[in-house]
């Protein structure tokens, strides 16, 4: 019976002559930031650079993942972070990315931190996975990696070149306060008051 229908289907089809059309001027592309499985892997990596005993907040997570989306700034949050330090010509030397990038100048300001709505879903998928766990309570949760995320980081972290190169200047601490405030109030006032100069 379903044979029937479909052959039904089909010469209805030809009878009418249709033509099947690809829109060739805009392929549909999906790009690696749309893939929650990227994303999460993304933090594996943080959490498994970024090793420290106590384990990280989400407000670090999403302010180192929003350097590693936007590279463009990652040059100036070293300047700022490592400038009271005397190895910041050695950590600048360190920092070769693979891939030349562009400054994005039409990037979303933020007014705290970089938040993205689908970090708790991304959290969610690596917890029901067993690959991260949470210490403590809201308002000092922490994040940090399972042994099974330890595996998981040792398996995907070759993968990450450029990202590592960044992570590594860090060694397995970083601190928290500087980096939120480098993300939230330094950046900002650098680059988006630039961008008021150019816009009017």
């Amino acid at each position: 019976m379903i044979t029937q229908e479909i052959k039904k289907l089909a010469g209805a089809i030809d009878q009418k002559e249709f033509i099947p059309s690809i829109n060739q001027e805009r392929p549909r592309f999906v790009q690696p930031e749309d893939l929650i499985r990227y994303r999460a892997t993304r933090i594996i990596l943080i959490c498994g650079m970024l090793n420290t005993v106590n384990g990280l907040s989400k407000e670090i997570i999403s302010c180192v993942d929003f350097l590693l989306r936007n590279p463009a700034y990652q040059r100036k949050f070293i300047l700022e972070y490592f400038k009271d330090q005397q190895n910041l010509v050695k950590k600048l030397q360190k920092y070769t990315p693979q891939q030349s990038v562009e400054m994005d100048f039409n990037i979303v300001r933020y007014k705290s931190i970089p938040w993205d709505l689908r970090f708790n879903d991304m959290f969610l998928f690596l917890y029901v996975r067993k690959l991260v766990e949470f210490k403590g309570k809201k308002p000092t949760l922490r994040v940090q990696l399972t042994d099974a995320g330890k595996n998981y980081f040792g398996a995907i972290k070759e993968i990450f070149v450029d990202e590592v190169n960044f992570l590594e200047l860090f060694g397995s601490r970083i601190k928290e306060e500087d980096a939120t405030e480098i993300i939230t109030e330094v950046i900002p006032n650098s680059y988006w008051k630039e961008n008021e100069k150019l816009n009017y």
